[in-house]
């Protein structure tokens, strides 16, 4: 027979076992499972993940959840892009109504003419204000945002994993991107590779508001802006043959993208 002292000792050992052991045998009806990982764990692995990853969208198997995982990664890039053009656009508008600039103005104004590939930056007149405004100027997220799909295959190409490159952007230095396989012998372009996918989304508006091959895109958004009418992807779409061989039947793919997948709503809803 146990005396008192030993009963409670024998609790003690007993309680030490179970409190020792039962992080490993936690029970759902019948069936042992794994114990769940602590809180402070999760959020630390969570937190090792690099900054900007792409999204692994090739394992994603369900289309809709693609698609949404898609938009909701690329559209917040594109909508800070945009907003930044617009405000520059906003003070070229300022501006071009004073009658005089200052001498920090006059600098601003050659730099941004520069950077949007003017020929003529030595003259502040309507001529100058007029062809700027053409060209620092938004691009649609609808169009952004199916081109994008369109170019990356929904971010599972080779060239959008390894490059960041989400618009097929091409570069012509040696070693300033990825060299497609299907590149045909004596060519030397390169995809371009970018830093992280923002970088990717601003060189990419950038082309299309400075390029030569995209001044029907300049000029269909300066009619609307005219207008006053909604500056949309599906409107501009038609200004951007040029941007693959497949030409108008290219322009139908995008236009059929944002129909299909209800982009304009991203149009109507911006404050551009």
């Amino acid at each position: 027979m146990l005396n008192k002292i030993d009963k409670i000792m024998l609790g003690v050992l007993l309680a030490l076992l179970v409190l020792s052991g039962g992080i490993h045998w936690h029970l759902v009806g019948e069936k042992a499972v794994e114990p769940e990982l602590p809180v402070a764990v999760v959020v630390e692995e969570a937190e090792e993940l690099p900054v900007g990853t792409v999204p692994d969208f090739s394992s994603m198997v369900d289309v809709k959840a693609k698609k949404s995982a898609f938009f909701g990664f690329l559209l917040p890039m594109v909508q800070k892009e945009n907003d930044t053009i617009l405000q520059n656009r906003q003070r070229v508008i300022a501006l071009s109504s004073q009658s005089e600039l200052t001498e920090n103005d006059q600098s601003w104004l050659s730099d941004m003419g520069r950077k949007y590939r003017m020929r003529d930056v030595s003259a502040f007149d309507e001529i100058f204000f007029g062809e700027l405004l053409t060209r620092v100027d938004m691009i649609p997220a609808s169009l952004a945002l199916a081109q994008s799909a369109n170019e990356t295959a929904w971010g599972t190409s080779r060239f959008a994993r390894q490059g960041n490159n989400f618009f097929g952007q091409w570069c012509f230095s040696p070693g300033c991107g990825i060299v497609p396989g299907a590149r045909p012998q004596g060519e030397t372009y390169e995809v371009q590779k970018f830093e992280d996918v923002a970088a990717s989304v601003s060189a990419y508006m950038h082309n299309l508001n400075t390029n030569h091959q995209y001044k029907t895109l300049r000029q269909l958004r300066e009619q609307r802006r005219v207008s006053k009418e909604p500056v949309t992807g599906a409107d501009l779409a038609h200004g951007l043959q040029a941007y693959s061989i497949r030409g108008v039947e290219y322009v139908e793919e995008l236009l059929s993208m944002i129909n299909s997948n209800k982009l304009l709503q991203y149009d109507l809803n911006d404050k551009g």
